[in-house]
């Protein structure tokens, strides 16, 4: 705790100075750091819950660091809302939440009635033999080169080809989508985002106008020729669906595979239990969500509370960081140890209670697959030497490079 703060108007009368801190989450893009670690080590050295100056879009936040805190604010939707979590329609002067995500109940249980079908694990198993061969021919594009940039060259392409089809839109705009979706979540200037953002949503409108005159069997077609609660789907709507998904369903997915993949390259021993037994993959991702969670979440305060012994008044925002989560010692023993056979991994990386991701089904699927086909194809893979991986805390966090090599055949 740094104790030369002293109060200013940026910090509400409400908050004791004791619990001010400047504590901060983002970490910039550099070779060689761990991003956990540094948010890691900053969190230890405060309480449970405190208050960080720099919080959520230029104001201060209240930060829980306690994984069982952390999820009991994810289950009481009541007193921490949901409402304006992203808030990316305000980039672009609008004001439509991303749906379910921003949705409280009870409005929020009819989107998620509408959008569970999709993601349910019958229809998931359906996707298996696609998302399979589409690894199979990503990894064997580059596997004779006995190289690769793993973020550009499979970490983004994968999960986006999957999104591209599940929405029905041309696989030659992959390129385009991936760029938008950096300059949306990482972009360095406000201006970045809200010009990423506003050439998605433009997209996503012309689309929608599309499938409304011309449905087909997609994603998207689905969304807008259904009903919620009894009425259309309206355009609003049916944008904040799909910009969750969109925004959901690509860095989301390609972050944590990078930080998947960076752990096996740096840790042949671990790799090689893999190698000498598949069974152990999915529990193996298991522990790895656990210990690289890549979101920060946030909630307002819908009331005047004392949450464990801290007031806070309505309106407050509430950060949730999931990497704090996964590593706390009092949930999970030794948490900073990958232990592929730690046993009772309940984490809370897809979140919990209402707004527990849709998507999990469809990400534990894509993430197994890609290690399978990886283990099965490319034999042990290290970092290419003389190179680092540049590891990021900007927003989701996540990998933007990560070299590859390994023997060539």
């Amino acid at each position: 705790m740094d104790q030369t703060i002293v109060a200013t108007p940026d910090i509400p009368d409400h908050v004791p100075a004791g619990l001010v801190s400047r504590f901060s989450l983002d970490i910039a893009p550099a070779e060689g750091i761990d991003p956990f670690r540094i948010a890691l080590d900053g969190a230890r050295a405060e309480p449970d819950i405190f208050y960080a100056l720099s919080g959520r879009r230029g104001r201060g936040a209240w930060v829980v660091t306690r994984h069982q805190l952390i999820r009991e604010v994810f289950q009481d939707p009541e007193t921490f809302s949901s409402h304006h979590n992203a808030d990316f329609s305000q980039l672009v002067g609008e004001d439509w939440p991303l749906l379910p995500l921003e949705a409280d109940p009870p409005d929020h249980a009819a989107w998620r009635i509408l959008l569970n079908p999709i993601f349910a694990p019958v229809k998931m198993r359906a996707l298996e033999a696609e998302i399979e061969q589409l690894a199979a021919d990503l990894v064997d594009g580059f596997a004779a080169k006995g190289e690769v940039e793993f973020v550009k060259d499979f970490g983004e392409v994968y999960p986006i080809i999957i999104f591209l089809r599940l929405f029905g839109l041309p696989l030659d705009l992959a390129a385009q989508f991936v760029a938008w979706e950096w300059d949306l979540i990482h972009g360095a200037t406000m201006e970045l985002r809200a010009t990423a953002a506003a050439n998605i949503v433009a997209y996503l409108r012309a689309t929608i106008i599309d499938r409304r005159a011309n449905p087909t069997g997609d994603l998207i077609s689905y969304v807008v020729t259904t009903e919620v609660n009894g009425g259309a789907v309206s355009d609003d709507q049916a944008v904040g669906v799909c910009f969750l998904l969109y925004s959901a369903g690509l860095d989301t997915v390609a972050n944590t595979l990078a930080f998947m993949f960076q752990y096996l390259a740096e840790n042949p021993a671990q790799q090689l239990t893999l190698r000498d037994d598949p069974a152990k993959i999915p529990d193996a991702i298991e522990e790895m969500l656990r210990a690289f969670p890549i979101i920060v979440s946030s909630r307002l305060v819908t009331r005047d509370i004392e949450f464990h012994g801290v007031k806070m008044r309505a309106g407050d925002v509430i950060s949730l960081p999931t990497m704090l989560a996964g590593r706390d010692d009092t949930e999970f023993p030794g948490s900073d140890t990958v232990d592929f056979n730690r046993e009772h991994v309940s984490h809370i990386t897809f979140a919990a209670g209402p707004h527990r991701c849709i998507g999990s089904h469809l990400a534990r699927r894509e993430l197994r697959i890609a290690l399978e086909t990886w283990l099965t194809k490319i034999p042990p893979f290290r970092i290419k030497p003389g190179a680092k991986a540049v590891t990021h805390g900007m927003g989701v966090y996540g990998v933007s490079s990560l070299p590859l090599e390994w023997a060539k055949a």
